[in-house]
């Protein structure tokens, strides 16, 4: 558990709230104070200083610290500082409803910033989607936020699909054409005939279809 300690002249909101950013290491974070519980008769910047101790290990949500403030004096006191922590994230918004098998693409969407802690857990970025077309299994309503749960996840290589395999490392690159021997979505595990050994492989599909080995073996 990390103790932060700063010395100033006389404590404020701002002071405090960087030295929290800093505690939970997210600059990019928005963290406001609800409330000071300060010990009977003092204002914060009656303080000179702080320890700052986290009371638990949430990343976001509401937060608890114990702080420990000195005055110029010299003399010690205990409070507790109660925050809330978010952060912003961008999701894409459809312009209009989109109904059950619909293809859209990016530019179907609104792109919008939102509370972290507001979002669905499966949201989708922009960048989940960029530079693709996709289907939705489920009508999803003018905006809604986009969720993983909407797409339809579709085959990218199909059982007797001509694929090239290929194994990439930092020091040299291979390809080779071959068949495939089932059907997988992007990322899925796929059986492959190597065509120019005969040979028998597995890998990761990926789009275009190309299918990534760690060796031809």
């Amino acid at each position: 558990m990390e103790i932060l300690l700063f010395m100033i002249i006389s404590l404020n909101t701002d002071d405090v709230l960087e030295k929290i950013k800093q505690e939970i290491s997210c600059d990019d974070c928005e963290v406001k104070v609800l409330s000071y519980h300060l010990p009977f008769g003092k204002k914060l910047e009656d303080f000179s200083s702080v320890q700052i101790i986290s009371k638990d290990s949430k990343a976001l949500g509401r937060k608890v610290f114990t702080a420990y403030f000195s005055s110029a004096e010299g003399k010690n006191y205990i409070g507790t500082i109660f925050v809330y922590v978010d952060k912003m994230v961008q999701v894409l918004i459809p312009k209009k409803r989109i109904e059950r098998n619909e293809k859209v693409s990016p530019s179907d969407f609104d792109l919008k910033f939102v509370p972290l802690t507001l979002t669905p857990k499966d949201f989708i970025s922009p960048d989940d989607v960029a530079g693709r077309e996709i289907s939705l299994k489920v009508p999803v309503a003018k905006g809604e936020i986009l969720r993983r749960t909407h797409i339809l996840e579709e085959i990218a290589i199909k059982k007797g699909d001509k694929v090239k395999i290929v194994l990439e490392t930092p020091k040299f690159y291979v390809e080779f054409p071959a068949v495939a021997l089932s059907d997988a979505k992007e990322g899925e595990e796929i059986k492959v005939r190597n065509l120019s050994s005969n040979k028998v492989v597995y890998g990761k599909a990926l789009s275009g279809k190309i299918v990534k080995v760690d060796s031809f073996d």
